[in-house]
């Protein structure tokens, strides 16, 4: 799976365009200018609760509402950038101009999707604003305020869409002229006639059907017949599909949802992309009345969160830190105290993984780090490439078990469990692992005893001279998770004091400038939009299975069959592991939790206990080929000295390794609920 920009992959594709460069700016500038503004009102209001008494009636409300301004505003930025997630396992094998086409039809099939989504995104707003609906919060502020900010975020993304849809061939100025009427008067007619300003009625399925007719005639306009036969290729069969299973068995129509979700995602469509056209489908062809106005109304819940804004405070505090490239200390730190020990570079990659994931909460961070500062020296000191980068992988996916953890904050906002114990949960089992990954490097070296050597021993004043490299993370560490176990701060404002050090940290080493902050901001708002425009697709996705009752019945059938612990355990785990061949870790949490939750409440699981071990399940699909994201960036940052095929190799034992402890995790279950439990004594 690869990430780049839609149009990458061609090369006779027309240089970036003045609106393309005019969209991207102005949907950058306002993500950034959302994450900043985040920062500020959580630094404001942790100062003036603990200093001066003088907590903040609007902290909470407004911070929402910013996680809404970066999901959307941030998205067009996202999408031009190629930030959002999709699957490229055939089309990497495609010739240039083939692939050409076939993203030219992909983007023409997304652009029609969000012209839809934004169609009811306005709708909602509007039924907000003709209701009056205020806020919860003692400022009552008019709904349809913040909701409007999402209305203008799905109109770049569209513009994006469309700029995207028109870069994939050298059309005249006349045939671009006339493709953009057809796309964008309909779109117009559309709005209007929703606002009341055109008297005419339209009902939502012959609005679907005017947008769908359009995009189709405007990608002939302007790609040409090959285009719009691709349009229709990805779009036809899982309509069909839909619309032939509206009277079927349930059984059916979720087998109809699952192949329709990996038909559009082997298809090309980002994950975002795949889950809302799937509820588009399901509203459609599914309820005996197209309710489409959910999608807006979905959109809105799922993002307008405070638990979420916890997200780019802590993507920001790990892109900080490593700017300031204080990582090659603590790394130093490590190798010195492991001294002269056969693989001390392997044990020392393990141990500064960890301390680095406890600060960075991304494991794709802590991947990306360790192999540009570990990857070299092991290289240099005649490492065998297998365990030298396997080490690297499984250190890596440590990001997401050691708290903080971007994964936990998204799952305990979605399971409604206390992100704070999720945190105390990770840090046994985020320990054990790098035991275990310690034991696997000893026996291999024991196996191979020459796929590495051994190191030179260090004294005693070297080794607590280079501990000094340890300092910032130990303190990062108390200071965030200090304060959030102490109940001094919330997720967001730890994170936002995390943020905060780190930009310190910054100065004092020197590496602190306008780009550095700039290009900070820009990852944490990259990051959040393209994770919560997922968790948007998600939320509508959910309403149609829950129309449906398809968790409530899978967990009823699941149930007669009368299946052991074990036995579920087991088939839950080969869920994950397959999917994590193939579909983006995060994405893998969203598109489970709506049928997973429902299960795990069915049999008595504790959704505590279980946040962790899907945790892990998600951080075996990080270095499971041939998907395993941390594989890819491994082999990115090694200067073209390691394979991915080595690299994969490589990783498979710590695969090993962590499905022994899933299995230890089901066993002893108190290895993950017994520190949130003793810290939740009085």
């Amino acid at each position: 799976m690869t990430t780049e920009p839609l149009d990458a992959a061609a090369p006779s594709t027309r240089p970036a365009s003045g609106a393309h460069a005019l969209v991207r700016g102005a949907s950058r500038w306002l993500g950034i200018a959302a994450v900043l503004a985040m920062l500020v009102i959580m630094v404001r209001e942790i100062l003036g609760r603990t200093l001066f008494n003088l907590p903040t009636t609007w902290a909470t409300e407004y911070s929402g509402y910013l996680v809404v301004a970066i999901t959307f505003l941030g998205a067009a930025a996202a999408q031009l950038a190629g930030a959002h997630i999709r699957v490229t396992l055939w089309l990497d094998h495609l010739a240039p101009t083939r692939r050409e086409r076939v993203e030219a039809s992909i983007a023409w099939a997304a652009l029609l999707l969000y012209n839809i989504v934004g169609w009811r995104v306005v709708d909602f707003v509007h039924s907000e604003f003709a209701a009056g609906t205020l806020d919860w919060g003692i400022d009552s502020t008019p709904m349809w305020v913040p909701q409007s900010i999402m209305a203008v975020g799905c109109l770049g993304w569209t513009l994006a869409l469309a700029i995207q849809a028109m870069a994939h061939r050298r059309a005249t100025a006349a045939r671009r002229l006339a493709a953009a009427l057809v796309i964008w008067l309909p779109v117009l007619a559309l709005h209007a006639i929703t606002l009341g300003w055109l008297p005419l009625k339209l009902s939502a399925a012959h609005g679907v059907w005017l947008l769908a007719g359009s995009t189709l005639l405007a990608s002939v306009l302007h790609s040409g017949g090959r285009s719009a036969i691709g349009l229709l290729a990805v779009l036809v069969p899982p309509a069909l599909a839909f619309a032939a299973s509206a009277g079927a068995p349930l059984a059916l129509k979720g087998l109809v949802l699952v192949l329709g979700m990996f038909y559009l995602m082997f298809a090309g469509l980002g994950v975002a992309h795949v889950m809302s056209l799937l509820a588009i489908l399901g509203l459609m062809a599914w309820l005996p009345v197209p309710l489409l106005r959910v999608l807006g109304e979905r959109s809105w819940n799922a993002t307008n969160s405070f638990e979420m804004s916890a997200i780019p405070m802590f993507v920001l505090m790990g892109a900080l830190l490593v700017k300031s490239e204080v990582s090659g200390e603590m790394f130093h730190a490590m190798r010195v105290l492991f001294g002269r020990v056969r693989g001390g570079l392997a044990y020392a990659a393990i141990g500064a993984a960890g301390l680095f994931a406890a600060v960075s909460g991304s494991s794709l961070a802590t991947a990306a780090t360790m192999g540009k500062v570990a990857g070299p020296h092991m290289q240099a000191d005649g490492y065998d490439r297998r365990l030298a980068y396997g080490v690297l992988a499984a250190g890596g996916t440590l990001g997401i078990m050691i708290p903080p953890s971007i994964a936990m904050i998204v799952y305990g906002s979605l399971a409604s469990v206390p992100i704070s114990q999720l945190f105390v949960a990770g840090i046994i089992p985020g320990l054990t692992l790098m035991l275990l990954f310690a034991l696997l490097t000893w026996l291999w070296l024991l196996r191979y005893p020459k796929a590495a050597p051994t190191g030179r021993s260090y004294t005693l004043s070297e080794k607590f001279s280079a501990s000094k490299g340890t300092l910032p993370f130990v303190a990062l560490m108390a200071l965030v998770l200090g304060s959030l176990y102490a109940g001094w701060a919330t997720p967001t404002e730890a994170g936002a004091l995390g943020a905060l050090a780190a930009l310190v940290l910054c100065q004092l080493r020197g590496a602190l400038s306008r780009q550095v902050v700039v290009e900070a901001l820009e990852e944490a708002a990259l990051v959040t939009s393209f994770l919560l425009v997922i968790a948007a697709g998600v939320s509508q996705l959910s309403y149609v299975m829950d129309s449906q009752n398809m968790a409530a019945s899978l967990v009823q059938s699941i149930g007669e069959l009368g299946l052991s612990g074990p036995f579920l355990m087991a088939m839950i785990v080969t869920l994950y592991l397959v999917l994590g061949m193939f579909v983006e870790s995060m994405s893998m949490v969203l598109m489970t939790l709506p049928v997973m939750l429902p299960l795990i409440q069915a049999v008595g699981w504790d959704p505590l206990w279980f946040g962790v071990v899907l945790v892990l399940m998600v951080e075996i699909g990080l270095i499971t080929p041939p998907v395993g994201m941390i594989l890819f960036i491994l082999e990115g940052v090694s200067d073209g000295k390691a394979n991915l095929r080595d690299i994969s190799v490589g990783a498979l034992p710590f695969v090993a390794i962590m499905l022994l402890a899933a299995a230890l995790f089901y066993a002893v279950p108190s290895l993950v609920t017994w520190l949130p439990g003793l810290m939740a004594r009085p």
